[in-house]
């Protein structure tokens, strides 16, 4: 085994051993011998290993899985990346969503920005598609593994607007899938629109979200970028029709937000129709995308931000979508919806949405 390697293997294996016992990892070389059999894909623009895995069963074969696929990438720089794609895994989403981020810290940058692991219970890529066993393509998502601040307030604000119960502390980091610093954090920013806690409640809610409160809230969550959609044909689809071709998708990771998802949340929202359709995405900003011409072959990407667009993509990135099925729809949840409205300017429907959540709707 080379002195220089990509990992730092034995601090892997020791920071393990702490958690689990020690005949549980094999030796990392031994893991190199059984290197997983891989292929190599190339979809126009990116070419990369792929690595496949079915029923995957603990947290061992995970990560010799990660580390046979860290091996990989060292010994083919001429790769932009490895995809391990998991196919009825066993684990739990949270679970391997843990090792893979514990698996990042010890490897080196170089190695981590080109290592995705893909689930099938979320969406792959059509070209990680496993025909034998039968998976439907749905999107190439780099699915979200840290949750931010302002996921964090979301999953408060969702449950706020909800109705819902506060969370205690060990609840909310399993909620959002967040760290308990970065908890603190966002508990820490939005102190003065939280309930008051005692011995007796432990529980973290909003008491009340202020005007200023909502602002800094979309302003910071509209950090990531959207993706805009346009039909040049003079014939364009309306958002409604457009709406019920996502809905013929049945795609978990794709919801409806924007003005026509609040006015679903908030029927008495003063609006008629939404003038073009949000569509949430639950990924990265490197999520595939190709799904809209499933909706409507017309639509074309556009990059002017001056030509008016038919179709707007949204990332949701967070462990959580908090998207709510109802009426055979996906709805991203009503703080989404009007941190979209606040990126389309529609200032009025914004104001008016958060006048009707402060009076309980």
């Amino acid at each position: 085994m080379p002195t220089q390697h990509c990992l730092c293997t034995l601090n892997y294996m020791c920071a393990k051993n702490l958690q689990h016992p020690p005949q549980q990892f094999k030796d990392p070389a031994m893991a190199r011998k059984r290197t997983a059999a891989f292929t190599e894909v190339f979809d126009g623009d990116r070419r990369f290993l792929r690595f496949p895995s079915h029923g995957l069963r603990n947290t061992r074969d995970l990560h010799t899985l990660l580390l046979e696929a860290a091996y990989a990438l060292q010994a083919h720089p001429e790769f932009d990346g490895a995809d391990i794609a998991l196919w009825d895994c066993a684990l739990s989403k949270r679970v391997v969503q843990q090792e893979v981020e514990q698996f990042r810290v010890i490897c080196r940058p170089a190695i981590a920005r080109r290592l995705r692991v893909l689930d099938s219970r979320v969406g792959l890529p059509e070209h990680n598609q496993n025909p034998a066993m039968g998976v439907q393509p749905k999107s190439a998502l780099t699915l979200p593994t840290q949750a931010s601040q302002e996921a964090v307030m979301a999953t408060l604000l969702h449950r706020h607007v909800r109705g819902l119960p506060g969370l205690t502390m060990e609840a909310l980091v399993e909620e959002t899938g967040a760290s308990v610093p970065t908890v603190y954090q966002a508990l820490r920013r939005y102190a003065n629109c939280l309930a008051p806690r005692n011995r007796d409640d432990k529980l973290i809610q909003i008491q009340g979200f202020s005007r200023a409160n909502w602002w800094e809230w979309m302003e910071r969550n509209n950090r990531l970028s959207s993706v805009s959609f346009v039909d040049r044909s003079g014939l364009p689809r309306s958002a409604t029709r457009l709406a019920k071709g996502l809905a013929r998708l049945q795609r978990d990771d794709l919801a409806i937000g924007g003005l026509m998802g609040a006015m679903h949340h908030l029927p008495a929202l003063d609006a008629t129709a939404a003038p073009f359709l949000d569509i949430l995405v639950h990924g990265t900003a490197r999520s595939d995308l190709s799904f809209i011409e499933q909706i409507d072959p017309g639509l074309q990407r556009s990059r002017d931000p001056n030509e008016p667009a038919h179709v707007v993509v949204h990332f949701v990135d967070r462990p959580r979508s908090l998207f709510v099925r109802e009426d055979g729809q996906n709805w991203g949840a009503l703080a989404d919806c009007i941190a979209n409205m606040q990126r389309a300017h529609q200032t009025h429907q914004v104001s008016d949405a958060i006048r009707l959540t402060d009076k309980g709707m």
